[in-house]
C-alpha cells in the first residue's frame, strides 16, 4: 500500500473496448437488492486525497454496501451474497486486525445492519439462510467478509483468482481475514476454477475488463480488477432486456465516486488519497506513503477501466463505498433498495452526471 511518484490516472480512452455482448433472452437477467450495511469513519482521510495537509486531518465518513443477486436457473431461484459488509463488534476480528482497524476507524455498524441479520429482512420473505446458494466476495477485507463465520458452513464462497495464495500465505498476524472466518466455509473456489466455473467456459473480453460468464447467458460476468488486492473482482449484472441496461458492483476499485466519475471530465477526477499510517506519524503531518491498494499503478488501470464502463449509457456502476448512492435513494444504515431493472428510467445515474444530488424516483 505504497504511494509511487509514477502512479496516476490512465485515460480512459486509451484501454481497448469491447462491446457488452447483447441478451438473447429475456430471461438473461439477475435481480439485484442493494444492502446498505453501516458505515465506517476514518479518523483521518484516506479515501480521495484533498488539497492541504490540515484538510487531511479530518474526518471521512463512508457508507458499507453489500448485494443480493438472485437468478432464475432451471426454474429455481437462486440467491446469492455479494460481499457481506463488516462485524459489529471489532474484537471478533482478533487482537491485532482489531488494533489495526481502530487506529483508523470507529465502526457504526448496529445489529440489526450487520449480515446475516439484515439479509432475513429482504423481501419477498422468506429470506432464510437455507435460501442462500452461496457467497462472493469482492476481495478479502474486513468490511466485505463480515460475519462470514455466522453463514452456514455448507455455503460455497467465491473469490477472485489469486485470492487463496494471498490469504493462505499471510502470516496469523497480517492476515486480512482471520483463520477462523477463512476456514468457516466448507469450500473456497476462485472463479473460473472446478468449483466456480458456473455455466463459463473460459475469461474472455467484456467491456473494458476481462470476465468470466458465470450463467453462460451474459446476466452475471465476474471480472478481474486488480491493484487494490490480491483477487480483487467486480460483478457487470444485467438487470433489464430490451433495451439491455447493466449495474456494476466495483468493490474497491477506488473509494469513492469523484475518483472514478467522468464528470466534469475525466482529467478531473481526483487523485487516491496519500496518507501517513498511525504507525508513521501523526495524520497530516506529511502527504504520507500509504494509500488504499497495494499496487496503485495497477489500481489506476483499474480505476480507468471503471471509468470507461461508467461512460457507457446502459451501465451504471457503483463502488462499494459510494456513500453519494446512499443519500440519493434515501438508503440509511440498515435500509435496502430494489427495483435496479428500472435504474435507468429512473434518473438514477443522471445526478452522477451531473455531480449533483437529485431527489429519487421509486416506483410506488
Amino acid at each position: 500500500m505504497m504511494y509511487s511518484e509514477h502512479a496516476h490516472h490512465v485515460d480512459p480512452h486509451s484501454l481497448p473496448f469491447v462491446p457488452i455482448p447483447g441478451s438473447t433472452s429475456s430471461d438473461a437477467v439477475v435481480k439485484l437488492t442493494l444492502l446498505n450495511c453501516g458505515e465506517l469513519i476514518a479518523r483521518f482521510v484516506q479515501f480521495r486525497q484533498r488539497d492541504t495537509l490540515e484538510e487531511m486531518k479530518t474526518e471521512e465518513v463512508i457508507v458499507i454496501f453489500a448485494w443480493v443477486i438472485e437468478k432464475i436457473v432451471d426454474g429455481k431461484t437462486e440467491r446469492w451474497m455479494w460481499d457481506l459488509g463488516l462485524v459489529s463488534d471489532k474484537d471478533r476480528l482478533g487482537p491485532s486486525l482489531a488494533h489495526e482497524m481502530d487506529s483508523r476507524f470507529v465502526f457504526n455498524v448496529p445489529p440489526s445492519a450487520q449480515l446475516p441479520e439484515l439479509f432475513t429482512h429482504l423481501s419477498p420473505p422468506p429470506a432464510t439462510l437455507d435460501t442462500l446458494t452461496g457467497v462472493i466476495l469482492s476481495h478479502a477485507h474486513v468490511d466485505h467478509y463480515g460475519a462470514l463465520d455466522e453463514f452456514p458452513a455448507s455455503l460455497p464462497l467465491i473469490v477472485g483468482p489469486g485470492t487463496k495464495a494471498w490469504v493462505e500465505s499471510s502470516s496469523e498476524e497480517d492476515r486480512s481475514i482471520p483463520l477462523g472466518f477463512w476456514n468457516h466455509p466448507n469450500s473456497v473456489y476462485e472463479t473460473g476454477e472446478d468449483g466456480a466455473r458456473g455455466k463459463g467456459k473460459e475469461w474472455q473480453p467484456v467491456g473494458s475488463f476481462e470476465g468470466w460468464n458465470y450463467f453462460g447467458d451474459g446476466s452475471l460476468w465476474l471480472m478481474r480488477a486488480p491493484g487494490h488486492c490480491p483477487g480483487h473482482q467486480v460483478a457487470l449484472c444485467r438487470v433489464s432486456t430490451s433495451p439491455d441496461t447493466y449495474v456494476l458492483l466495483s468493490g474497491d476499485t477506488c473509494h469513492s465516486r469523484y475518483i472514478y466519475m467522468p464528470f466534469p471530465t475525466p482529467v478531473a477526477r481526483s487523485d487516491v488519497a496519500c496518507w501517513v499510517h498511525p504507525s508513521h506519524g501523526a495524520a497530516g503531518s506529511s502527504r504520507g506513503s500509504t494509500t488504499m491498494h497495494v499496487h496503485l499503478e495497477e489500481a489506476y488501470k483499474s480505476i480507468a477501466k471503471l471509468t470507461r464502463m461508467e461512460m457507457e449509457d446502459n451501465v451504471i456502476c457503483i463502488v462499494a463505498h459510494e456513500t453519494e448512492v446512499a443519500r440519493e435513494l434515501d438508503l440509511r444504515v440498515g435500509d435496502m433498495r430494489q427495483g435496479w431493472e428500472k435504474w435507468k428510467e429512473h434518473g438514477w445515474k443522471r445526478g452522477k452526471e451531473n455531480g449533483v444530488h437529485p431527489r429519487p424516483t421509486f416506483d410506488t
